[in-house]
C-alpha cells in the first residue's frame, strides 16, 4: 500500500473530505505570504522569537484563514510549473508587504544612530533581542519606543487584519493584476524607502539641532579662550546634551511617530489595493 492509498483510507475512515495534498499546497501558498511578515517585523517577536516559534505563529494565522479561503483552494493547479509560479507570486508579495510595515522601525534605528553619530556615543553599544544584533544606545532607546508604542495603538491588529483582507484583492489562485498598473505599486515602495532618511532625520532635529547649538557654542568659546580644552569637554558636554533633550522632546517624537503609523497603514491599505 502507498503513501496515497494510506491517506485516502486515513481520510475516508475520519470523514475528512478535503483533499490533503490539495490543503497542503495551499497551506504553503498562505504560509508564503504570512511568514515575510512575522519573521521580518519586530512587533511580532522578529529575529529574537526561535524559528519555530515564529513558524508556529504563522501556521496558526494560517489555520485561521484557512476555512475562509476554501474556494480559492479549489482551483489551485497542482501542476509544477503553474504552482511554483502562484509560489514566487506569494513571496513576492510577502516580502514586499513585509518591507513596508518594517517601516517604522527602520527609521526609527535610522534617527537613532544619526544621534548616536553626532553625540558621540557610538561606542556605547548594547544587544538587542529583536534584530539579534549589537546597536547604539539610542537606536535601541528608538527602537524599543516604536515597539512599545505600535503595540499600544494595537497596530499589530490592524496588521493581522490587512493581511487577512490581501487575499481577497489578490486570491491564491490568481496573480496581481495591478489594476493601474506596476509602475504605481513600484512608487509605494520607493517612497517607503525614500521616507526612510527624510523621517529618520525629523525624529532625530531636535536632538541634531541641539548638538548644532552646543558645538556652537563650544567654538566661541574656544575663540574667546584657546587655552581651554573644548573638545575634551564636548566629550561630556555633548553625551548629557543629548540625554536631556531625549528627555524633553521625548512626547514630540511619541506624536511624530504616531502619525507616521497612520502614513505606513495607509500605504500598507494602498499596496494591497494597487495589486488587485
Amino acid at each position: 500500500m502507498n503513501l496515497d492509498e494510506i491517506l485516502t483510507q486515513a481520510r475516508n475512515e475520519f470523514g475528512i473530505r478535503v483533499d490533503l495534498s490539495l490543503a497542503v499546497f495551499s497551506m504553503a501558498l498562505i504560509l508564503a505570504r504570512l511568514l515575510p511578515v512575522v519573521i521580518f517585523t519586530p512587533f511580532l517577536g522578529g529575529e529574537s522569537i526561535p524559528a519555530q516559534a515564529r513558524m508556529g505563529l504563522g501556521v496558526i494565522l494560517g489555520a485561521l484563514l484557512f476555512p475562509a479561503l476554501s474556494e480559492q483552494m479549489a482551483q489551485i493547479p497542482i501542476e509544477v510549473v503553474p504552482y511554483l509560479a502562484l509560489l514566487l507570486k506569494e513571496v513576492f508579495i510577502g516580502f514586499s508587504l513585509a518591507f513596508i510595515v518594517d517601516l517604522v522601525f527602520k527609521f526609527a534605528g535610522a534617527a537613532g544612530a544619526f544621534m548616536d553619530i553626532f553625540s558621540g556615543s557610538t561606542q556605547a553599544q548594547m544587544f538587542v533581542p529583536q534584530i539579534q544584533h549589537r546597536v547604539t544606545l539610542y537606536s535601541s532607546l528608538k527602537l524599543q519606543l516604536v515597539v512599545v508604542l505600535f503595540l499600544t495603538l494595537n497596530g499589530h491588529h490592524w496588521v493581522i487584519e490587512a493581511l487577512a483582507d490581501s487575499f481577497l484583492k489578490v486570491p491564491l489562485n490568481e496573480f496581481p493584476r495591478f489594476s493601474l498598473g506596476m509602475w504605481p505599486f513600484i512608487e509605494v515602495v520607493l517612497r517607503v524607502f525614500g521616507d526612510l532618511f527624510r523621517i529618520g532625520l525629523i525624529l532625530a532635529s531636535p536632538i541634531l539641532l541641539a548638538i548644532f547649538l552646543t558645538e556652537a557654542a563650544l567654538g566661541v568659546i574656544n575663540r574667546a579662550a584657546p587655552q581651554i580644552q573644548v573638545f575634551f569637554m564636548a566629550m561630556q558636554i555633548k553625551p548629557a546634551v543629548t540625554a536631556l533633550m531625549v528627555i524633553v522632546s521625548l512626547h514630540l517624537m511619541v506624536g511624530r511617530l504616531s502619525q507616521e503609523y497612520n502614513v505606513m497603514f495607509l500605504r500598507f491599505g494602498r499596496a494591497i489595493g494597487l495589486l488587485g
